[in-house]
């Protein structure tokens, strides 16, 4: 009987949490990206050791995939809101000088 495949279930659920929280700042969806791609890569290691010995494989690909869609997403909406705070603090310096 095979063994479930240590940290594939959770790798999924970082991914898809880190999808789910990308857009509250950013920050939470970063971090959980992050966690969910080092957990994933961690069991996918594990498996190709001793492939015959453990099941849920798939758990940890989709959870690599949707960690890396999870981190690309929290890391443009952290560019784009210091993009946008650069420009409100430069239009509030302009009026300022007015």
């Amino acid at each position: 009987m095979k063994q479930q495949l240590p940290g594939s279930t959770a790798s999924l659920v970082c991914g898809i949490l880190s999808i789910c929280l990308c857009f509250i700042y950013g920050i939470p969806g970063l971090v959980l990206g992050i966690i969910g791609l080092v957990m994933s890569k961690k069991a996918i290691t594990i498996h190709a050791a001793n492939p015959s010995m453990y099941d849920g494989i798939a758990n940890a690909k989709a959870g690599r995939v949707l960690s890396i869609i999870g981190t690309s997403l929290s890391g443009l909406y952290v560019f784009l809101m210091l993009i946008g705070l650069l420009f409100i603090s430069s239009m509030l310096e302009a009026l300022t000088l007015l």
